[in-house]
């Protein structure tokens, strides 16, 4: 039994850029949003201004990709208050047009990405801002453009919610991510296992079956705990889509 593609978590090359995009596309980013306490640059949040297009350019290598694709983020559509414009991504070096530009590797190397929502008006003109690696014909690839694109709206990672309470055996995960997909302890550290409550943050209810979590294998927890892939998106992921663009 093999774990569900993990995605990598790509931070900021610059926290002030990062709250600088942040802040300029939607001031309720800020640390005035919600009553909450004044934060640090690094905590805020990254969501784009609602009501606003974003505009959504696919590599399409005319092998079928790009209208998958197009149709699993389409998925996301009702929750937002966002429209959506699907541009083709040319595959050369030249400036690409698009605020997510996703690159559809034909190498299946089981790996995605995703800036974290505004992060991607930091990503230089020439250089893609998600990228989704598998085959597009395998079990879950819906699943996967799901949840990336789930970053790209601004959503982390359900399992780090500091309420999830996972009982993870930690040498076990580290084993399995390496065997499966090369990671190391570092890697699995950042995108697996819990992040501390920061109490200049508010929290949605921890959801185990929303998009966002990882499938959890049982040899990676203590005692009787798994969590089966989730492959659409739950309740609570609509609740907090229309909750960040209302």
């Amino acid at each position: 039994m093999t774990t569900a593609p993990p995605c990598l978590i790509k931070p900021p090359v610059n926290n002030q850029l990062s709250y600088e995009a942040a802040i300029s596309e939607n001031p309720a980013n800020g640390p005035a949003y919600s009553g909450r306490n004044k934060r640090t640059v690094s905590d805020h949040t990254k969501y784009w201004k609602p009501g606003r297009t974003l505009k959504i350019a696919i590599t399409d290598h005319q092998d079928g990709g790009f209208d998958i694709v197009k149709n699993a983020v389409e998925k996301w559509l009702p929750y937002v208050n966002l429209k959506f414009e699907f541009i083709e991504l040319p595959d050369n070096d030249e400036l690409y047009e698009g605020d997510i530009r996703i690159y559809l590797t034909p190498l299946s190397n089981r790996t995605g990405y995703s800036s974290i929502g505004t992060d991607a008006l930091t990503v230089p003109a020439y250089l893609h801002t998600m990228q989704l690696g598998m085959n597009y014909t395998s079990i879950g690839y819906e699943a996967l453009v799901l949840h990336e694109f789930g970053h790209a709206l601004g959503f982390l990672h359900e399992h780090q919610h500091p309420d999830a309470s996972i009982p993870w055996n930690r040498e076990k995960t580290y084993q399995q991510y390496a065997l499966e997909f090369g990671w190391s302890r570092a890697l699995v550290d950042g995108a697996v296992f819990p992040l501390p409550r920061d109490a200049s943050q508010t929290y949605e209810p921890y959801d185990r079956h929303s998009i966002m979590h990882y499938d959890v294998l049982n040899i990676c927890t203590i005692g009787d705990w798994e969590q089966p892939v989730n492959l659409q998106l739950s309740e609570g992921d609509k609740a907090a889509a229309r909750k960040a663009y209302p």
